[in-house]
């Protein structure tokens, strides 16, 4: 395939019937850059034109009679048996027609020229968060991990109903009791013996009733 004849055929080509241009562009397919040796089969141009056979002999020699085809050099298909060599095909690519002004490339929209840039929309996630500094102190502002992943910060101010365990339920869960205070069960009269259990204080108590 040539890319040069094909779009010979399609710009540049004088004087083509209408009804020829699908044989024409399907000769350049098979042409090389310039435009010579093409020589597909008839069947492959009818494939090409939707068209029959005895319509594409028709349209070749139309294309032959009006100078744009005309017969090449047959050594190219030599190689093949002789009751299926196809007629090679030169396009007569020095031939041009005048292209309309209104047709100029720069008068019209062409691929790759839009005439409007549309803004990128960004709707990947991590568009919806703000870019990480890179400057120290901007670097501390930065969010916490929390506002990435949507889960709530822990804070780290003391609460106002936070209450201290007692002695005997951090006992209980296998934790140190608080040390208390040894005299706060002693008598206050005799130290040394348990208060409600002071035996000077019964003994007195005795000696005083008898």
């Amino acid at each position: 395939m040539s890319v040069e004849a094909v779009s010979w055929a399609l710009n540049d080509a004088p004087d083509v019937p209408p009804a020829c241009l699908a044989v024409l562009i399907g000769l350049a397919n098979h042409a090389h850059a310039n435009g010579r040796a093409a020589y597909p089969s008839q069947e492959r141009l009818a494939h090409y034109a939707r068209k029959s056979t005895r319509s594409v002999r028709t349209d070749l020699a139309t294309l032959e009679r009006l100078g744009i085809i005309r017969r090449g050099d047959q050594r190219h298909v030599a190689h093949l048996p002789t009751d299926r060599r196809p007629v090679v095909w030169d396009l007569a690519m020095e031939r041009r027609r005048t292209l309309p002004t209104s047709l100029d490339p720069f008068a019209e929209p062409q691929p790759g020229r839009p005439n409007e840039v549309p803004e990128p929309v960004d709707n990947r996630p991590e568009a919806c968060f703000p870019p990480v500094p890179t400057d120290r102190k901007q670097a501390s502002k930065r969010p916490e991990a929390g506002f990435r992943t949507g889960r709530k910060q822990a804070s780290y101010e003391p609460s106002l109903n936070h209450q201290e365990p007692s002695p005997r339920s951090r006992s209980l869960r296998g934790g140190a009791a608080l040390p208390t205070d040894p005299r706060a069960e002693q008598c206050p009269k005799h130290r040394g013996s348990p208060a409600n259990n002071c035996g000077p204080c019964r003994s007195e108590a005795i000696g005083g009733a008898a």
